[in-house]
C-alpha cells in the first residue's frame, strides 16, 4: 500500500523486506515474536503504525541495518502519528489524576512491583484492587496508571465496567471499546465474545500496554478481558472480592490512618490557614473514617464556603443522628455511594444488613445476626458473606464482624427508613432476650450461672421450627448457637471456623439481671441507663482508641425504640 505522496508505505515495505529475505509470513512471525496474523495485518495496510517494540522486532528479525532499519522504523512512527491525528480520539483514554493524593504508599509500591513483575509463560499479569465504596480505589489505579506511564509504550487504557450500575457493561461491549482503542477497525471487530477476545489477547501478547478496568462487577464480566501472556498488564478495581479469579494478584484496600486523612483534608483546603485551625481539621479526619470520598466531600464543602468553621462543622459530625446527611457537596453524596453497593444485594441480605445496625457493641458474630434477622444460622452466614463480599462488613478473627462507622449510619439510616416501628420493636426484643438468656447460661464474672431462661415469644417466632434447638439447658453450654442443629456446629456450611459464642464482657454488664425485665438505671444520669465500661484488658474484641461505653437508650434507639424498658 502506497502513501498519499506515492511512495512505498510501511506494509509494502514489510512484505518487500519479508520477500527479500525469502521468508513466509509464519518463518517470520517465529524469528520475531510476532503473531502471523498481526504480521498480516501490517503487509494489508490494517495495521499502519505498529508499536515501537514489535517494530524493532520484526527489523531484527529481516537483519536491518543503518539507513534501511532508520527508514523501515520511520515509516512505522509515521503511521502510528497519522492514525492518532485521523482518529477522533481513543474511546479509553486515561482520567487526570487528582492533584493533591495523598498517602498509599505501600500499596504504590504493589503496583510498581506488579509492573515489572514476570510471569510463566503464557500467563497474564493480572492486579485485583478491591474495598468498599469510597476508599479511593480509582484514584489509586489512576495515579499508578499515570506513574507507571513511560513503561507502557504501547499505551494506557481506561475502561469503566459500570459495576455498580444497573446494566454493568458486557464483555462483549468491552471488548468492542478495547479492541478499537487498540486500533482495529469496527468492521473487522469479531462478533461473538470468543473471537473478540482471541484478537484482544493476541493484540496484548505482541505489545507492551497496561489496561485499568474500573468498577467490575463479576469474574464472568472481566474473565474475558485478561491477558493470555506477553508483556502487557491488567488492573482491576472493584467493590467485590470476585473469589473465583485464578492466578490474580490481590490487594484489599483499606481506610486511610488519622495522620493520611488529615494530611490529605489540609491538601484539598491548602493555602495558609490550615495550621491555625489544625485540631478541628485532625477531629474532621477522625470523623470521616479514612474514607478519601468522605474527606474529599468534607474539604470541598469548607474550601466553597470560605466563612464556615471548621469547629462548628467537626461538631455537626458529632451528632450521629445527622452525620450521614453531613457527607454530601454538589453531586459527591456518601450515601450514595452506599446505595449502590445495597442495591446490588438480594431482599434477604439487605434485610440482614438493615437489622445488624440495630446491635449493641462494636462487632458480633453469626449467632447473634441470625437473631437480629430471624433467620436461621446458615441463612445468616449466607447474607454476611454477601455483605462481606461487597465490602459493607468486614469480617475478622474467629468469625467475628463489624461495620465501618459511617456504614453502620447508613444501615441505621435504611433500618427507620424502610422497617415498620413494629418490626424495630421486635428486632429490640428478640436481641434483648436473646443476650439475656446468654447472660443467664454464661453466669456474670465471678458469679455462677443463673438457671436457664426460656426464648422469649419474639425469639421462636423468629425462625419457626427451631424452638425445639432453642429449648431451656440445665447446665451451661460452651456454645450459643440459637437455630444450630446438635452436631452441625456450622450450621451446614462446613467452611467456617467455629468457636464457642463468647458474651463479651460489656454485653454481660449491659444486659439486664434479675427478675426484672427493666435495666437498672444510673441515679447519676436520671432517664438513661449507663452501664460501667470495663478495663481495656477485658476488651479484647474492641480497637485501641475506640470508645466502647453503651447505653439501653442509645442501642434501643438503634432498634427504633422510644423506651428504655425491655
Amino acid at each position: 500500500m502506497c502513501s498519499i505522496s506515492g511512495r512505498p508505505g510501511f506494509a509494502e515495505v514489510l512484505r518487500g523486506h519479508r520477500h527479500a529475505a525469502r521468508m513466509t509470513l509464519e518463518r517470520l512471525a517465529e524469528v520475531s515474536g510476532v503473531s502471523a496474523r498481526a504480521l498480516s495485518d501490517m503487509e494489508r495496510g490494517r495495521s499502519r503504525g505498529p508499536q515501537h517494540g514489535t517494530v524493532a522486532a520484526l527489523a531484527d528479525a529481516l537483519s536491518l541495518e543503518g539507513d534501511v532499519r532508520e527508514r523501515f522504523v520511520g515509516l512505522a512512527r509515521d503511521g502510528r502519528l497519522r492514525g492518532h491525528w485521523e482518529r477522533p480520539g481513543s474511546p479509553c483514554e486515561l482520567p487526570g489524576s487528582v492533584a493533591d493524593f495523598t498517602g498509599r504508599t505501600a500499596e504504590r509500591v504493589w503496583l510498581s512491583r506488579l509492573v515489572y513483575e514476570e510471569s510463566a509463560p503464557g500467563t497474564g499479569v493480572v492486579g485485583l484492587i478491591t474495598g468498599t465504596a469510597g476508599l479511593g480505589k480509582t484514584a489509586l489505579a489512576v495515579r499508578a496508571a499515570h506513574a507507571v506511564r513511560p513503561s507502557f509504550p504501547d499505551g494506557v487504557l481506561f475502561l469503566d465496567l459500570c459495576g455498580m450500575s444497573r446494566q454493568p457493561l458486557s464483555a462483549g461491549d468491552a471488548l468492542r471499546s478495547l479492541l478499537r482503542a487498540l486500533g482495529v477497525a469496527e468492521r473487522q471487530i469479531p462478533d461473538g465474545v470468543p473471537g473478540r477476545a482471541s484478537l484482544y489477547r493476541s493484540l496484548l501478547r505482541d505489545r507492551r500496554a497496561l489496561v485499568v478496568l474500573d468498577n467490575a462487577t463479576s469474574e464472568e464480566q472481566v474473565r474475558a478481558l485478561m491477558p493470555g501472556g506477553g508483556a502487557s498488564r491488567v488492573l482491576i478495581t472493584t467493590r467485590r472480592l470476585l473469589a473465583g479469579l485464578e492466578g490474580v494478584r490481590r490487594l484489599a484496600l483499606g481506610p486511610l490512618s488519622l495522620p493520611e486523612s488529615a494530611q490529605l483534608l489540609s491538601g484539598i483546603l491548602g493555602g495558609g490557614a490550615v495550621s491555625d485551625r489544625q485540631p478541628a481539621l485532625t477531629r474532621l479526619a477522625e470523623l470521616c473514617g479514612g474514607l478519601p470520598l468522605a474527606l474529599r466531600i468534607i474539604g470541598n464543602r469548607l474550601l466553597s464556603r470560605p466563612g464556615w468553621d471548621a469547629d462548628e462543622l467537626a461538631a455537626r459530625l458529632a451528632n450521629e443522628g445527622c452525620r450521614l446527611d453531613q457527607f454530601t457537596a454538589g453531586d459527591l453524596k456518601i450515601a450514595h455511594a452506599f446505595g449502590m453497593s445495597y442495591a446490588q444485594l438480594s431482599d434477604s441480605s439487605r434485610r440482614m444488613f438493615r437489622r445488624l445496625a440495630g446491635l449493641p457493641g462494636q462487632d458480633f458474630d453469626a449467632d447473634l445476626a441470625a437473631v437480629a434477622a430471624g433467620v436461621s444460622v446458615e441463612d445468616a452466614w449466607a447474607a454476611l458473606d454477601d455483605l462481606v463480599d461487597l465490602g459493607l462488613l468486614h469480617d475478622g478473627a474467629a468469625g467475628r464482624f463489624r461495620f465501618h462507622d459511617l456504614v453502620r449510619l447508613f444501615a441505621r439510616d435504611r433500618l427507620h427508613r424502610e422497617e415498620p416501628p413494629a418490626e424495630r420493636e421486635a428486632l429490640s426484643a428478640r436481641v434483648t432476650s436473646w443476650l439475656r438468656r446468654s447472660v443467664a447460661r454464661h453466669g456474670r464474672p465471678g458469679r455462677p450461672a443463673a438457671s436457664p431462661v426460656a426464648p422469649s415469644d419474639a425469639e421462636a417466632a423468629a425462625a419457626p421450627g427451631d424452638a425445639a434447638r432453642r429449648a431451656p439447658r440445665t447446665s451451661p453450654a460452651p456454645a450459643l448457637l440459637p437455630s444450630e442443629p446438635p452436631g452441625d456446629p456450622g450450621g451446614g456450611r462446613g467452611r467456617r471456623p467455629t468457636r464457642p459464642c463468647q458474651v463479651p464482657p460489656v454485653l454481660l454488664r449491659a444486659v439486664p439481671h434479675g427478675p426484672s425485665s427493666s435495666p437498672r438505671l444510673d441515679s447519676r444520669a436520671p432517664g438513661q441507663t449507663a452501664w460501667p465500661v470495663p478495663p481495656a484488658q477485658e476488651r479484647p474484641w474492641q480497637p485501641s482508641g475506640t470508645s466502647c461505653s453503651c447505653t439501653v437508650a442509645s442501642w434501643t434507639d438503634r432498634a427504633g425504640r422510644g423506651s428504655t424498658t425491655t
